[in-house]
């Protein structure tokens, strides 16, 4: 599937739903669990306010702020026409009464994830009678299309360059906060528009959080989530680095994790409920006498990885209760992070495309306890 194919099937679903017109939202914030409605319909990933405007038979437009804007969003959604407004709502306003289309036959989407009084001020454009169009846009989204699979190969491909950059600067006497500065500068140098990192280091951590002002220290272990983003697609990998030489225990904590992971791997299929990937990674660990550290408080409820995307994160949480069936060309990072008592918390993961026979990690090179001699 690509983009236009996509698109193209939200259009023919707006006439069986009878809707005449879909107004897809975003606020320019960027968070990896909601849904960006505006970016799914124009492929744009905006720093503003911006709407996409589709009509069901005729034209399809996209107005952006700060009107600056309007250059970028024309290259990233050729197939609608711009526009640059200082202030979106009078323009809006004079878009939709311009069609003249009724309020009961318009779908809204993305409101949700908007600051409330600007939800209240659109709803209050079609006198609180514009139907609720969020599904309509997810059904179409939850896999990714042959760009956007093609985006988080090139972004995983900076992930795993950050890693190797990492692995050259990661010393004793370094501190974290340095580190997090010169990877988050060298992934950009890459191509990465963003990039979500964790990165924390310790004798026995209790889990991932953000840097400090920590300098490292021989015998640390270095935790880290590296998740830039390329085009609008955000890809994870995650793992662990040694300050010094690994211990015979922390190669064999490491290699639950890994054995795991490479259960998970193997379960994830189309026709698969995700709760069954998160169940295989958690028959191994469990198996190995860890099964009280695999669940709260020592884990959180997300488990063993999530969807990945600003756009649409779906297929979710990779936990034993979503049972989302996994299709092709969904896209999540599967990690069986966790904390063990022996080693503290370990981080081992990779993003995984789901085939039409099985799975594939977007990593060539996959998680191993790294080392800084």
């Amino acid at each position: 599937m690509n983009f236009q194919q996509r698109f193209d099937a939200i259009r023919a679903d707006m006439g069986r739903e009878g809707l005449d017109l879909l107004l897809g939202f975003h606020d320019g914030t960027h968070f990896g669990g909601s849904l960006n409605a505006m970016m799914m319909l124009s492929g744009f990933r905006s720093m503003g306010n911006a709407v996409a405007i589709v009509e069901r038979d005729g034209e399809s437009s996209l107005m952006v702020s700060p009107d600056w804007e309007a250059g970028r969003a024309a290259e990233c959604a050729p197939h609608m026409s711009v526009r640059g407004v200082v202030d979106q709502l009078p323009a809006l306003k004079e878009e939709i009464g311009r069609r003249g289309i009724s309020p009961d036959r318009v779908g809204v989407a993305g409101l949700s994830a908007l600051p409330w009084e600007q939800a209240k001020s659109i709803n209050a454009l079609f006198g609180n009678r514009a139907r609720a169009a969020d599904q309509l846009i997810v059904r179409h989204s939850k896999a990714k299309t042959d760009e956007e699979v093609g985006h988080a190969r090139e972004a995983t491909v900076i992930a795993e360059k950050g890693y190797a950059r990492m692995l050259e600067l990661a010393r004793p006497g370094v501190r974290e906060d340095d580190l997090a500065v010169e990877l988050r500068w060298y992934m950009k140098s890459l191509g990465a528009e963003d990039n979500f990192l964790m990165l924390n280091s310790g004798p026995h951590n209790k889990a991932v959080q953000p840097c400090s002002s920590r300098k490292m220290e021989r015998g640390d272990l270095l935790l880290t989530e590296l998740s830039p983003i390329y085009k609008g697609q955000m890809t994870q990998i995650c793992r662990t680095i040694v300050m010094g030489r690994a211990t015979p225990e922390q190669k064999r904590c490491y290699q639950v994790l890994i054995d795991g992971y490479e259960r998970g791997e193997k379960a994830a299929m189309p026709g698969v409920p995700m709760s069954r990937v998160c169940d295989a990674v958690d028959e191994v660990i469990d198996a190995a006498g860890y099964a009280e550290y695999g669940k709260p408080p020592y884990l959180r409820l997300r488990r063993r990885g999530h969807g990945l995307g600003f756009g649409c994160d779906l297929p979710g949480d990779v936990g034993p209760d979503n049972d989302i069936v996994l299709e092709k060309n969904m896209v999540f990072v599967l990690h069986p992070n966790q904390y063990l008592p022996e080693t503290g918390y370990l981080m081992c993961g990779e993003p995984l495309l789901i085939t039409s026979t099985g799975s594939e990690a977007l990593s060539t090179t996959k998680a191993v306890l790294g080392e800084t001699g």
